[in-house]
């Protein structure tokens, strides 16, 4: 009775396996396993992102990076730019927003420093890396290592 049963061909076997290794390594070992990204922005977190080095590094590049412009100057322009700016994951900045401007070419030398920073600590949530807006004043004809202390 067994020798009326046809038998598989050897190529076709190969054949079979080839093709169901295929499909598994294109299913689990070559698909692009891509975590999606949250495109939320949260403005409070568990660990708010910060300059390298904290805040007292802050200052330093603050002071050695903010150009007062002449404009300004020549116009006896003293006071804050406030920006607000996304610190992503990564530690980039993006989405650098003037929110409350000096004019004078103020506005545009903080958005320059700003991109000029180095990467940032990310902020994080739940020990996840997350998007996080961030807000900064920036101080024109006021010495940085004069100021209040809060």
């Amino acid at each position: 009775m067994l020798s009326n049963l046809v038998t598989p061909q050897p190529a076709l076997i190969r054949f079979l396996y080839v093709s169901a290794g295929l499909l598994f390594l294109t299913a689990n070992g070559f698909a692009q396993r891509s975590e999606k990204l949250d495109p939320t922005v949260y403005t409070i977190v568990e660990k708010q992102p910060q300059f390298p080095g904290g805040m007292v590094a802050l200052g330093s590049y603050m002071k050695a990076n903010v150009n007062y412009p002449i404009e300004a100057r020549q116009a006896g322009i003293k006071g804050k730019v406030f920006v607000s700016f996304i610190v992503e994951p990564d530690g980039n900045r993006t989405d650098i927003t003037v929110l409350k401007g000096l004019g004078y070419g103020c506005d545009e030398e903080a958005i320059r420093v700003i991109r000029n920073m180095p990467l940032w600590e990310s902020g994080s949530q739940s020990d996840h890396p997350i998007r996080v807006k961030y807000k900064l004043p920036i101080l024109f004809g006021v010495d940085y290592s004069k100021r209040k202390e809060h």
